[in-house]
């Protein structure tokens, strides 16, 4: 199930929505400036550009967001009820993060911990326990960073594809205080 189904603001101008059918490039466009920033660090993170085919699925079923500033699209993360592949099978329910990007153009004024304050509160809305997510082991400056918004490191799994850190962030639930949603 979608995370969300329609725009959403999220502050000011700012609003998060589910990428369209015929977005794949808008989405591929900012993963791959992330890319390419990373790398001129010396960080391999991901492939300079994925391939449409990557998205499109995900496109289709709702899990790629899309966030624009005045209908300027500056960041992007898909958002799934499962991550077998990393996760192996859990029983919790969870939000999986993935192929998150802020452009370098909104990067530095706090977007990017917005987002994970909105998906975790999200989540405690739909009844999950977890945020959690799967970055590379080597690079510990976007490793500080998640520990920094709340995430603790869950494992490095010996066996993976590639070099991950697996990183989750416990979610308060929503609880009901004199007939107002609470975040506990």
């Amino acid at each position: 199930m979608p995370i969300i189904s329609s725009p959403e603001t999220l502050f000011g101008e700012v609003v998060i929505r589910p990428a369209r059918p015929g977005e794949e490039d808008v989405v591929l466009d900012l993963l791959a400036d992330a890319a390419a920033w990373l790398d001129g660090r010396g960080i391999t993170q991901w492939p300079l550009r994925f391939p449409a085919d990557s998205v499109r699925a995900q496109i289709s079923r709702g899990e790629v967001l899309l966030v624009e500033e005045a209908r300027q699209p500056v960041a992007t993360l898909a958002v799934t009820d499962d991550e077998a592949e990393f996760w192996g099978p859990v029983t919790e329910p969870a939000y999986y993060v993935g192929r998150f990007a802020v452009a370098r153009r909104a990067g530095g004024g706090g977007l990017g911990r917005r987002l994970i304050g909105w998906v975790a509160g999200k989540a405690a809305d739909h009844g999950r326990q977890y945020v959690r997510l799967a970055t590379v082991r080597h690079n510990p400056g976007l490793r500080g960073y998640y520990e920094r918004a709340g995430f603790v490191h869950v494992v490095d799994p010996p066996h993976a594809r590639w070099e991950m850190s697996l990183y989750q962030l416990a979610v308060t639930p929503a609880v009901e205080v004199s007939g107002r949603e609470h975040h506990g």
